[in-house]
This record gives C-alpha cells, structure tokens and sequence, in this order.
C-alpha cells in the first residue's frame, strides 16, 4: 500500500521545472483521450495508446508515467485476470488500453498543468472563484494526501504497529491521515485568505498565455484525429483491410 501512494505522489505531483501547459489545452486534450476512449474499436484505442505514450516521451514524463504504472500495476493484474476469464483477450486489452490511457494522460496533465494557472483560467472566462479553485486544490491535494498516507504507513510500519489484521490496523491509519488532512486544511484557509479568496473582483500578478508547447500539443492530437479519420475511411471503404484483433 505504501509502495502504491508513493507511486501516486510522484506520478501526479506538479513540477515547476517541467514544460508548462495552458489549462485549456490540457483539459481539451483530456477531453479528446477520453472521448475517444468510449469507442468500442481496437484500434482507435490502440492508437491512442501509441499517441499517449509518444507524448510522455516527448514532454519527459517517463518517471511520472512509470510511476503511475508501478500505483495501477495490482488494478492491472486484477481486471486482466477477471476480463480474461469473462471476455478473453480482446476484452483485456480494451479494458486494460483504457486504464493506461486514462493513468498516463492525467499523469502527464497534473505535471505539466500549474494550479494557480487553471484556477487564473477559470477565472478569466468568468467563473465562479469558489467553483474555479475546485480543480485547482485537487491538483494540489491529490498528491500530498498521498504523501501523507504514505508517511503514516512507513511510521506505523517503522513502529511494529502495522501487525494483525487488516481491519485491526485500518482505523488507525484512518484517524492519523484524517488528523493530517485537517492540519494541512488550516494552512490552506489561511493561504486563501491571503489571496483574496472569495472577494468579487480579484487581480492577478500573472497572466495565462499560450506558448509554442501549447501549439505542439494542438498540432500532435490534430494528426491523431486525422489518422483516426482516415484509417476508419480507409477501413470502411475496404481499402485497408485492419486484422480481426484490432476491428
């Protein structure tokens, strides 16, 4: 378990000396993964996959990426195992395509995605402060909770309290993570404070803007929705003729 959350932390935690993203280009990128992942063909999720990974490489989120992989590697062997013997392999690899999918998009999305950048966002294009900084805290939260969870499982361990059963040591685990989310909540009220939270007209010292990592990004899912539209006029014009597995 603590193995798995520190997998988390690192896969998911923003770093600033990574390749910023605008917000609106990760999220529209996220969107894109994910409305394609609900097409029931091998292929397209095939080449997502591909187009997926080529972006990790590109943007140098091979640790993170690993990182998530390492966390999912137990959800992996669990729905491989239980899709097989329901659905054989072609249900394997739809299930676990979308897994991976979704676990190295949103890996590569909280890198390179500041929080103070999407909350500016959203912000900007006039919503709610209070409704904005929800995704803003969860990029921020997410990972540390991790980390404080993982913290908690190396004290108890350290300790000799990790013993018994799992229903014996979970309680208290439980308390000692609930304790750590309300400390660090008093920290995070009065950082909001600070900034003006809640206030109507807000200001900001910096401004959101588009850079050439942006428009590569933009350029990169282009060809992939050009290749998913040719290869589905090509496959259904029989031209090309796809092999069983991936139709």
């Amino acid at each position: 378990m603590s193995f798995m959350l520190r997998r988390v932390y690192q896969g998911l935690m923003f770093k600033p000396e990574s390749l910023h993203i605008h917000p609106l280009v990760g999220i529209l990128i996220i969107l894109i993964q994910f409305g394609f992942m609900i097409v029931n063909i091998n292929w397209v999720l095939a080449l997502i996959v591909i187009f997926v990974l080529a972006e990790n490489i590109i943007f140098k989120n091979i640790k993170g990426a690993l990182s998530i992989l390492y966390a999912l590697l137990p959800a992996f062997v669990i729905l491989g195992v239980i899709t097989y013997i329901f659905g054989g392999w072609v249900l394997v690899f739809r299930v676990l395509s979308r897994l991976l999918i979704g676990g190295l998009g949103f890996s590569l999305f909280f890198t390179l995605t500041n929080p103070s950048d999407l909350t500016r966002f959203f912000e900007k294009i006039h919503i709610n402060s209070k409704i904005a900084l929800i995704p803003s805290l969860a990029l921020i939260m997410i990972p540390r909770i991790a980390r404080d969870a993982e913290d908690t499982f190396t004290t108890l361990r350290l300790r000799g309290e990790m013993k018994g059963g799992f229903f014996r040591w979970l309680p208290r685990v439980l308390a000692i993570l609930i304790a750590s989310i309300i400390y660090r909540s008093e920290f995070l009220a009065q950082s909001l404070y600070f900034k003006g939270f809640g206030i109507q007209k807000r200001t900001h010292y910096k401004k959101v803007v588009f850079t050439f990592n942006d428009l590569f990004r933009i350029m990169f899912w282009s060809l992939f929705i050009a290749l998913f539209v040719t290869f589905y006029y090509l496959n259904k014009s029989g031209i090309l003729t796809l092999p069983g597995f991936f139709i």
